[in-house]
Formats: C-alpha cells, structure tokens, sequence
C-alpha cells in the first residue's frame, strides 16, 4: 500500500469525522468509529487490536508517556481501517524489527502519523514556525502542538520532505 493511500486513508477519516482541530482527538475519533479504548500497565506491549465482527477494543500501556498512547492508538486505527482481514494485532514494547520486517507495521505507522500530523495542517505550521530558521526548539513546539514526539515529528517532517 503507498504512502499516498496511506494518506488519503487519514485525510477521509479527519474529513468524515469533520476533524479540524490539532491536535487530533484521536480518542474521540476511535470513540465515533466504536471501537473502544482500554489502558493498563504492560512490560510487554505498547498497544493491541482486537476485532471481533464490527466492534473492536484498543488496549494501550498505560506505563507509555501520553504522547506514545496517542500514537498507539492512531496505529491501531490504522491496523483496523487497513487491514481488515486480520482480526488481532498486538505491537510489542520493542518492536523496532517487527516495524523493519513487517509491512502492516509500517503502514500503521505511516497512518497514525498521517493521522495526528495531518500534511496540510503541518505544511502550513512549519512553513510559520521555519520563517526564521528551524532549530530543535522549533521542533519541540510543533510536536508539542500536535501532541506527538519529537522524534515522530521529526519523521513525519521528512516524510513530507519538510527537512527540519
């Protein structure tokens, strides 16, 4: 699936959802889709998917820092908007081979970036932000803004070729 599916995939759930606002509310976004979100403590996992016909539940460690249980949930969003046929998914705490191995696990992370940092809303803030350079400060207040880490922020500006 290409990044511009990818894309367009998140730009019609903000556009259905009629989502403006930044940062996303991506619980209140799950909550319209009726998929409902569960937190609790985990060594082992960051986030989980499970579907079960049309309903699904959203298990996110509550032990993660509030900007890592925002982006779980926008993957696991994207695990169920993009892969429907695969009825659970479960993203461990050290996942970094799985997300180098696996393709879904990379699409989930495109969609939940797509999701939280939607391109248009982000082109227009760099551009402001940049006007006099941009240094990690400027990082910082972008991502605080859109409620992400620094280091997704930082990926996601690459990905739209905004080189910070």
């Amino acid at each position: 699936m290409s990044l511009e599916r990818i894309e367009s995939k998140a730009e019609e759930v903000l556009d259905a959802l009629n989502v403006k606002s930044i940062p996303v509310p991506v619980e209140m976004i799950a909550d319209r889709m009726h998929i409902v979100i569960r937190r609790g403590p985990s060594k082992e996992f960051s986030g989980l998917l499970i579907r079960k016909d049309d309903r699904a539940l959203i298990g996110v460690n509550s032990n993660e820092v509030a900007v890592r249980q925002r982006f779980t949930i926008a993957h696991e969003l994207g695990h169920f908007l993009l892969h429907p046929k695969k009825d659970a998914f479960v993203d461990y705490r050290d996942n970094k081979s799985d997300v180098k191995r696996d393709p879904k696990e990379r699409q989930a992370n495109m969609f939940a970036a797509a999701l939280l940092m939607p391109r248009k809303s982000l082109g227009k803030d760099f551009k402001s932000f940049a006007k006099n350079g941009f240094t990690e400060m400027e990082l910082q207040m972008l991502a605080d803004k859109y409620q992400v880490s620094e280091d997704a922020m930082r990926f996601r500006l690459i990905n739209l070729n905004l080189k910070p």
